[in-house]
């Protein structure tokens, strides 16, 4: 065999190499840019993003603005009584709006970065793992082992499916690393053309899913009202508590033997002598509301006559779904005084924008 049938064959040994590698390397990359991208978008909004930069109270009352703007009944809904899945979805819409704005696509910005910082590490260890095999008089193996071993855990390249080219006849090394820095463009100039047409879609680690996981603090309710607890972290040490509560009309509650609903607030009424009626043999004072059970005996409800506006203007405007719903009426006990009728949504929106 003459010394340009070996040199013919060697190339070609290096560019089945090199086409095999980059393959699994577009996989490992596309995943890895994913992952990274979701990560980043969650990153940004938790920092940038008025409704995510700050507490759970600032979330909750970004939500009411937006529910307050948007006047849908069936989101007030599952917002008091599917919380959680009413704040999956909040936070899905805000993500899917900061990313796929046309105008201003920071999907494919997030993703372009990110292949970039990728990029940079495998060139990074293409470059490496070549000298440190030539220092060794190393072989394919060697090179394949330090290879995967400075991508590390930032790309997902697992050592073992590389084992059907560990065995290549390649004694230029130097050969190698060209024939992999001249293949790995194509590879990335794929990557950018799949990243500039996707949406959310194929990030199995979902930027929501992250915000929501920092976000949702404790899921306990109100047993009166539904009002959620607003303390950040889950299974929290004491009370429950949140600071306003609202009119018990919204979970349903009427006033004894009628079908009026109360459209007094919690803590207004742990403020007063009204009873709570367990059943027809058991009324305990709303001021000792914490002997009725379990669901009672760990909220902090404080004494406190004032209401918010907005669920003033809540009740008044979407008064006769709300008795629709419930199979009750806004009448005697449970009668809407005439000035939360002339609450208007502007107002109530800017007294939380306040807050």
């Amino acid at each position: 065999m003459s010394p340009g049938e070996i040199s013919c064959q060697g190339a070609t040994s290096i560019t089945t190499f090199a086409d095999f590698l980059c393959n699994k390397l577009s996989a490992a990359l596309r995943q890895a840019v994913y992952d990274k991208t979701a990560i980043d978008i969650a990153n940004e909004m938790r920092s940038n993003y008025s409704a995510f930069n700050g507490n759970r109270s600032k979330l909750e009352t970004s939500i009411l603005i937006s529910l307050a703007e948007e006047e849908n009944f069936e989101k007030y809904r599952q917002y008091v009584h599917f919380p959680s899945d009413f704040l999956e979805s909040f936070i899905k819409k805000c993500v899917d709006d900061y990313c796929l704005d046309k105008k201003n696509p920071r999907l494919k910005n997030f993703l372009m970065i990110s292949l970039g910082s990728f990029q940079t590490l495998v060139l990074s260890a293409i470059r490496d793992s070549t000298r440190v095999v030539k220092d060794k008089d190393g072989n394919v193996s060697l090179w394949l082992d330090e290879f995967c071993n400075r991508l590390g855990d930032d790309l997902d390249l697992p050592r073992s499916e590389l084992k059907s080219i560990e065995h290549q006849e390649i004694k230029d090394i130097e050969f190698l690393k060209e024939a992999m820095s001249k293949a790995l463009p194509l590879v990335l100039e794929n990557l950018k053309q799949e990243f500039a047409v996707i949406d959310m879609e194929p990030l199995k680690l979902k930027p929501h899913k992250i915000l929501v996981e920092q976000l949702c603090g404790c899921w306990e309710q109100c047993p009166f009202c539904k009002a959620q607890c607003t303390n950040t972290i889950p299974g929290h040490d004491g009370d429950h508590s949140v600071h306003f509560h609202r009119p018990q009309a919204l979970n349903g509650t009427q006033w004894y033997g009628t079908d009026e609903l109360v459209i007094e607030i919690c803590s207004s009424l742990v403020a007063s002598d009204y009873f709570m009626v367990l059943c027809e043999k058991n009324q305990i004072p709303y001021k000792n509301y914490r002997q009725a059970g379990p669901a009672y005996a760990n909220w902090s409800i404080t004494a406190d006559n004032s209401a918010q506006s907005y669920w003033k203007w809540f009740v008044s405007h979407f008064r006769s779904i709300l008795e629709e719903d419930y199979c009750a009426k806004f009448e005697g006990k449970g009668a809407i005084p005439p000035d939360w009728g002339e609450i208007e949504k502007e107002a109530v929106i800017s007294e939380l924008k306040q807050l």
